[in-house]
């Protein structure tokens, strides 16, 4: 699962539709020092965030309506890959003013990566992105 998650977070930094990516391998991570501390071996865990380029939330519908097999969810860590909005999930609470203070945009994504093969995962990220 870190691997998957390693190669994803790799993927999605190359990306035209991706933004910017969250994942702890960032050597310019403002904690870097504490992940390397904390995340022996380059074990990452599976999570990691995205922002898709230039995307409201009716965007971001449409690319999660557009995925085959990560499937939309509402929180996230499974043998299957989850992607979740937390504008309408983890912290739809959250005024919008006060989230965007906090870095979750309107654009941003969370994806926990399961054991499917890594190629599977990009393929079905890369055709709802493209969507």
């Amino acid at each position: 699962q870190c691997d998957s998650a390693r190669q994803i977070a790799g993927w999605l930094k190359t990306h035209p539709n991706v933004e910017r990516v969250y994942f702890p391998e960032d050597p310019n991570h403002p904690d870097a020092a504490a992940i390397e501390r904390l995340f022996p071996n380059g074990l990452y865990g599976g999570l990691m965030a995205f922002e898709v380029k230039g995307a409201d939330r009716k965007r971001v519908f449409q690319m999660m309506n557009a995925l085959r097999l990560v499937i939309p969810a509402t929180s996230l860590a499974d043998v299957h890959s989850l992607l979740l909005y937390p504008a309408m999930a983890s912290h739809r609470d959250i005024a919008p003013k006060h989230r965007a203070r906090l870095g979750i945009h309107d654009n941003l994504v969370r994806l926990s990566a399961g054991i499917e093969a890594p190629e599977d995962i990009i393929a079905d990220l890369d055709q709802a992105l493209r969507s």
